[in-house]
């Protein structure tokens, strides 16, 4: 870890963007904001500090990190966007290209003037032109407790190598709808059997809860929730039936 905080890239794989909106949008208050107001919320909270564990250059054992760094008692209000993990660089496959953001950024305004349907289909095609193909499985969980337990499982699954190359949580947000928002993160969207993978690990490591899936390029892009598309910034579902005991995904 640097002397800014934080965790050098190099040594901790690349880290996805993507902001708070996934978090805040869980309140029904906050259902009418539009995408706009999404976005701003996705800068603010990337300037923010991140609180990563990075088993490559930590010798902390992950459960006193984990105590000391709890997302119940761990705020928004201090300054802090996401509490982070990695897993071991030995236990990850080939770093995946840095997606060309400017360009993509570029490309998507001229596609926007050029007044060419906007669809789940051409934004896949420009997240493959730019290699912003990655994407997270997100869930939502009340504060206290409960979240302390649940991300316990998560970022330890991460930290042995037998979930995700990263995942990361949403702190107390004393201005929010008092839950938080947990992404685990894949690095192809457009790989079903990747994407389908990553679910079924995240069953095996204890998480039962509704999820839902969204590629990163959506937040590139600014398009969230209520976007004047109507273009849905989610793409799977996946509820989990207790009977059968594994994931049942829908579109």
């Amino acid at each position: 870890m640097d002397a800014s905080g934080e965790v050098p890239k190099h040594m901790c794989h690349y880290v996805p963007h993507s902001g708070p909106q996934e978090q805040a949008q869980s309140s029904e208050s906050h259902v009418s904001r539009d995408s706009e107001y999404w976005a701003a919320e996705a800068l603010a909270t990337d300037m923010d500090q991140s609180v990563s564990y990075c088993p490559d250059v930590m010798n902390e054992p992950i459960e006193d990190w984990l105590q000391e760094n709890r997302p119940s008692i761990l705020s928004r209000s201090d300054g802090i966007g996401w509490i982070d993990v990695f897993a071991p660089s030995q236990m990850t496959t080939e770093e995946t290209p840095d997606p060309d953001v400017t360009a993509l950024e570029e490309a998507w305004e001229s596609y926007q003037k050029s007044r060419e349907p906007i669809n789940q289909f051409t934004i896949t095609q420009l997240a493959k032109t730019f290699q912003a193909t990655a994407g997270k499985w997100l869930f939502y969980v009340g504060t206290g407790d409960k979240v302390d337990s649940v991300w316990a499982k998560v970022a330890k699954a991460v930290v042995s190598g037998d979930l995700c190359y990263y995942a990361k949580i949403s702190p107390f947000d004393p201005s929010g709808s008092g839950s938080h928002v947990c992404c685990m993160y894949n690095d192809d969207f457009t790989n079903e059997d990747e994407v389908m993978a990553l679910d079924k690990r995240i069953r095996a490591s204890g998480i039962y809860t509704t999820l839902l899936y969204k590629p990163d390029v959506y937040t590139y892009l600014g398009i969230y929730r209520n976007n004047k598309w109507e273009v849905r910034p989610t793409i799977y579902l996946s509820v989990f039936d207790v009977v059968t005991r594994q994931s049942k995904v829908t579109l």
